[in-house]
């Protein structure tokens, strides 16, 4: 039996996903993911494909994390919900749910990560955008710069 991970409660079954974020890296992220995967998030402004590059934006996203603990788990046919809490940025609190939807070889296709608040959504948003500037440009994260029309 693997020992469990230090950022799930009691009742959460440790996973690749989980160990990803335990692990903070982007090749335990890449290893848990199908080629093709999706990712959407509430601190994107559009979904990002591709297993190096959704890789790359969970790495950063993980480190950027002082704590993070899985504290429920449901499972449905290929989907999995994870609620979860973190500590970010010096203290921001967040909350929020994960789903993940999995291939037959048991490869996370699409990863769907909802924050919770707005206002904390938003400034880690910001934050990422200035993170993965190497990955992604700035027009996949929020600015709050005056936008023209």
């Amino acid at each position: 039996m693997s020992q469990q991970a230090g950022n799930t409660a009691a009742g959460v079954p440790q996973a690749d996903w989980t160990k990803a974020f335990d692990a903070q890296s982007q090749a335990a992220f890449g290893q848990a993911f199908a080629p093709d995967v999706v990712l959407e998030a509430t601190l994107l402004t559009r979904p990002i494909e591709g297993r190096e590059r959704v890789a790359r934006v969970m790495a950063v996203m993980s480190n950027t994390y002082e704590s993070l603990e899985f504290t429920h788990q449901a499972t449905s046919g290929r989907r999995t919900y994870l609620e979860w809490t973190v500590l970010a940025l010096g203290g921001l609190q967040m909350k929020g749910v994960t789903v993940l939807v999995r291939d037959e070889q048991d490869r996370i296709t699409t990863v769907a990560i909802h924050h919770r608040f707005l206002n904390e959504s938003l400034l880690l948003s910001e934050h990422a955008g200035q993170q993965l500037l190497d990955v992604l440009g700035p027009e996949d994260f929020y600015n709050p710069a005056p936008r023209t029309r």
